[in-house]
């Protein structure tokens, strides 16, 4: 008997198993039964889809006097659950350049559905009707599609071709999305005569491969080299709070033209430095030109004496005045700009315009400035092995100041200073672009800081009412934060609404002193109100009475991303409470000290006669915390959000 029941646990085991694992079908055209039947996919079960079989193979091809790019892609999706069928819209990037006619096309794109009904598979493929194309500026386009009869249980299977003249531009491939994959293959055979810097870089290892064919071009035979990358189940990458661009971490291979090289015909190097970079823009006419000339507004800016100014900050803010008369941000980052008098003539434009016009005015008021270019937080970081101008997206000004200091701005920081700049330009990697060719690096998230020092004298009724001030100095990103927040409200009455919902106060007085000012700081003064929980003769108190932080950010168990803050933060908070005459703390609370290498938070309490002091401390020094210190940061956190929530007990003194 215990054979038998060892045998029959044995065979379930297998059965289980059997309908949770699943293997890669790398034929296309035939869906599996266990393919068409799956209901979950074991590696992650909450997944709503996942991507069984993909297949992207890149070679050349010469076509017409001239190499062509080919990229064959097949597709073979699962889906899971409801949420799941957005897999069935797919898109296609086609690149073009309507200057010289180099384009791309989309041949043989076809679809199917492959759906169980009544245990026999129903095919369905998609019609012309569904496929059509999406302008997107003068160089890009969309091709999106979508395919049909797709539910929950629906496997999908989509290809095509896609031929491009960019033979000098591969496209980076990456080997995961923000759905479980499977299997994924990538190969990318490559001419000799064509030199490249292949690239694999994120977190899950990729296999590897290389092999050795030929091309056929004229009546030549080109040695080709094949190299071939396959994932294997590899987790979905889903974009995620606190991180700028989830495609950095994934797995993926990039390319680089380093040189082309035609016996007897072409022999032309096009790898580059970061130098190389500096020098190409420095010599560019419509980039570095454009630093060396005087503003439109020279004359006014002589006029109204500004170069007189002796403090550098001053004249700069004076300068700044003027130019936000003329122009204003159109809410767009852009690396090349329009002439300034078209600029000042529209009245507004992209932050580049303005930057441009900034830089040529701070040149005519005596002060040196040089763009600082770098790649948006949301684009992803400059890679430092291969330096490309397609990596750089726009820039920002780096103003010399008397005082031997160098400041960072940018015109899309309505409401900002030096220094404060929007979190999607706080990049850690920039390169500063100087007329004495003395270009570098620069880390902009360095000076990048919200500082916060708050003040609250209250006092508490038996009856368990405090009524007190509040009183905050906002310094650089925490001042932004502020003036944003009222820039952007529809109505004052809304803010002052969830500031009393956020804080759990009534709020009677409100005062906002800087609001409109160009500076880095900002005064709020807040008279509140707020209702302690009461039973007989106890009151329960929290004695930070606005706690700093209520809730943990990060819930999540597992966490695959690193976290990626948008800047350092200081925060203090001085709490001076009176307590009412006759009555008394149960306890005093323990002093807390949370620490993790970047972070640290404190709160310490004092009691002398009826007053009640507590100073709340917490320092983020770091900006970029591992996936790996996931863990000890949501404890930290956890911890820090439960001690802001401590209540002490107050209790009427027995009469003597």
């Amino acid at each position: 008997m215990k054979n038998y029941l060892l045998l029959l646990c044995c065979w379930l085991a297998m059965t289980v198993s059997a309908q949770t694992t699943i293997e890669p079908n790398l034929k296309w055209g035939k869906p599996t039964q266990q393919e068409l039947t799956m209901t979950e996919y074991a590696a992650d079960k909450d997944a709503d889809a996942v991507e069984l079989f993909r297949d992207v193979n890149v070679y050349y091809a010469f076509i017409n006097g001239d190499f062509r790019v080919i990229n064959d892609v097949k597709c073979r999706l699962k889906v899971l659950k409801p949420e799941g069928k957005h897999v069935a819209d797919g898109e296609i990037l086609i690149w073009r350049n309507s200057s010289n006619d180099t384009h791309e096309v989309v041949r043989a794109l076809k679809a199917t559905a492959y759906n169980l009904e009544n245990g026999k598979v129903v095919k369905t493929k998609m019609e012309s009707s569904s496929v059509h194309e999406e302008e997107l500026d003068t160089n890009d386009k969309l091709l999106k599609f979508s395919v049909p009869q797709v539910r929950v249980g629906t496997v999908i299977e989509y290809e095509y071709r896609l031929e491009s003249d960019y033979y000098y531009q591969l496209r980076d491939w990456y080997a995961q999305s923000d759905i479980p994959v499977l299997y994924t293959r990538y190969s990318v055979s490559i001419p000799e005569w064509l030199s490249f810097h292949i690239e694999e870089s994120g977190m899950n290892t990729l296999e590897k491969q290389t092999d050795s064919n030929s091309l056929t071009v004229g009546e030549e035979h080109v040695n080709t080299e094949e190299h071939i990358f396959i994932g294997r189940n590899l987790p979905a990458l889903k974009d995620d709070d606190y991180v700028w661009r989830a495609e950095d971490y994934g797995s993926k291979v990039t390319h680089e033209l380093q040189g082309i090289y035609i016996p007897g015909y072409v022999h032309k190097n096009y790898s580059s430095t970061w130098k190389d970079i500096d020098e190409r823009l420095e010599k560019d006419d419509e980039f570095g030109g454009r630093i060396k000339k005087s503003s439109p507004l020279k004359d006014d800016i002589l006029a109204a004496g500004i170069p007189q100014i002796a403090d550098s900050r001053e004249r700069f803010e004076a300068i700044w005045k003027m130019l936000t008369k003329r122009v204003r941000w159109n809410g767009s980052y852009a690396f090349w700009a329009k002439s300034g008098n078209k600029v000042l003539k529209e009245g507004t434009g992209t932050n580049a315009d303005i930057n441009f016009l900034l830089i040529n005015m701070l040149h005519d008021a005596g002060i040196e400035s040089s763009p600082v270019v770098l790649r948006l937080r949301n684009r992803g970081r400059l890679p430092l092995s291969h330096a490309s101008m397609k990596y750089l997206s726009t820039f920002v000004v780096a103003v010399e100041l008397n005082d031997s200091t160098t400041a960072y701005f940018d015109s899309s920081a309505q409401d900002g200073y030096l220094n404060v700049l929007p979190a999607v330009l706080s990049v850690d990697r920039a390169r500063i672009i100087r007329k004495d060719h003395t270009s570098d690096w620069v880390n902009l998230q360095n000076m990048a800081l919200a500082t916060e020092r708050s003040f609250i004298q209250a006092t508490l009724t038996a009856d368990g009412q405090l009524s007190g001030t509040l009183s905050r100095a906002l310094d650089g990103e925490a001042a932004a934060a502020v003036r944003k927040r009222w820039r952007t409200a529809k109505d004052s009455a809304d803010v002052i609404h969830d500031m009393q919902e956020d804080k759990s106060i009534e709020i009677s007085d409100y005062r906002l002193q800087g609001r409109y000012d160009f500076s880095p700081r900002l005064r709020e003064t807040i008279q509140f109100t707020k209702q302690c929980t009461t039973a007989g003769d106890i009151i329960y108190l929290n004695p930070l009475v606005i706690p700093p932080i209520t809730k943990n950010p990060f819930t999540a168990e597992t966490r695959n991303l690193p976290i990626e803050l948008p800047y350092k933060q200081r925060t203090t908070l001085n709490v001076t409470l009176t307590l009412p005459d006759g009555w008394q703390l149960e306890e005093t609370p323990k002093p807390i000290i949370l620490r993790l290498d970047g972070i640290t938070a404190s709160i310490m309490y004092q009691q002398k006669d009826n007053q009640l002091t507590v100073l709340y401390k917490e320092n983020v020094s770091r900006t970029f915390f591992t996936q790996q210190q996931y863990q000890d940061m949501k404890a930290l956190l956890d911890k820090q959000v439960e001690s802001c929530k401590n209540i002490v007990t107050l209790t009427k003194k027995t009469p003597q």
